[in-house]
């Protein structure tokens, strides 16, 4: 259980990140709420997780899954560049998160 919790908690953190940018440096409010909700959502499912799951396997899970959604999200909506080192570092990182969850 406490691992789908991480995995909220990463998916919250690319909530934030997205709705962060989209509030404009703030200036849009429905989107400057849905950052300030996302990441209080983001910390407390985190802070829930790391009751159970090593405080090092989880941060860098949280993370991971922050880094490798938000670079996804920012290709497939906000049109980033694409490459394929780029595609490969990200897989990488998926790599990574899928290997701390099997070795934890």
């Amino acid at each position: 259980m406490e691992w789908l919790i991480l995995i909220a908690a990463g998916l919250f953190e690319v909530v934030f990140v997205i709705t962060m940018k989209l509030s404009d440096g703030f200036k849009k409010h429905l989107y400057t709420i849905l950052t300030i909700v996302s990441a209080a959502l983001s910390l407390g499912l985190l802070s829930l997780a790391l009751k159970v799951i090593p405080v090092g396997t989880g941060y860098a899970v949280w993370t991971g899954i922050g880094a490798a959604g938000s670079v996804l999200v920012g290709m497939l909506l906000f049109k980033e560049k694409k490459s394929i080192l780029k595609i490969m570092f990200l897989s990488f990182i998926i790599i990574g998160v899928v290997g701390l969850k099997f070795v934890s």
